[in-house]
């Protein structure tokens, strides 16, 4: 009877420690944040740079096959904007990106290791907080975040890894606000508010 009991025990213990990868999904990304050039400048060698800063992304949907999962997302991303105005004087006190985005990420999976490649659109704005006076400017519109990930699962729900998701700022809006007054257009002069962002860093989640 012992014997007989054995493969039937040591086949459940299996399933057990097995990795799921079916079910809602919730996972953190939290690091670092970069800026890229786009329609908007990075860096000016006599005007100073948007340095970079730090990032994270929260993401919850559903995994309703082992190779796919299908969510949302919100993304937020600081910049250290060291620009400075002819005397010297600090242009920005503040810069951040914040976006909102429907998540599409296919895997592949070999023993308890996920490669997730990602497709988000959605939504973003891009702020520039000016040094002086109550003045911000901003972009604003469509956005795209492609991802790659690569993870780990360290329990049956539980993963951990490394994921990097640059967010394309397709944005057909710029904006100047002054306390309650605001002016968008196509052709303001705001080099900084229209650049991409890279945010990387840890990634953990869990399948529950």
């Amino acid at each position: 009877m012992a014997c007989l009991l054995l493969p039937a025990t040591a086949h459940a213990g299996k399933k057990r420690s097995k990795p799921k990868r079916r079910g809602g999904q919730a996972e953190v990304l939290a690091g670092a944040s970069a800026c890229l050039p786009g329609p908007g400048d990075c860096k000016d060698d006599s005007l100073g740079k948007t340095a970079p800063s730090v990032g994270m992304a929260f993401d919850i949907g559903y995994r309703a096959h082992p190779g796919f999962f299908i969510g949302a997302g919100y993304q937020v991303g600081w910049f250290n904007p060291t620009w400075s105005l002819e005397d010297d004087q600090p242009e920005f006190s503040n810069a951040y990106q914040q976006g909102i985005f429907g998540v599409l990420r296919g895997y592949w999976s070999l023993w308890r290791f996920d490669i997730g490649f990602e497709l988000a659109p959605g939504w973003s704005r891009q702020t520039f907080v000016r040094s002086e006076g109550d003045t911000r400017h901003y972009s604003q519109g469509f956005a795209l975040r492609p991802g790659l990930s690569l993870d780990i699962f360290v329990s049956r729900h539980v993963f951990l890894g490394a994921k990097a998701d640059v967010i394309f700022n397709l944005h057909r809006q710029i904006c100047e606000r002054t306390g309650n007054d605001t002016i968008c257009e196509g052709g303001l002069d705001i080099r900084q508010a229209r650049v991409h962002q890279l945010i990387g860093g840890v990634h953990v989640g869990g399948v529950f």
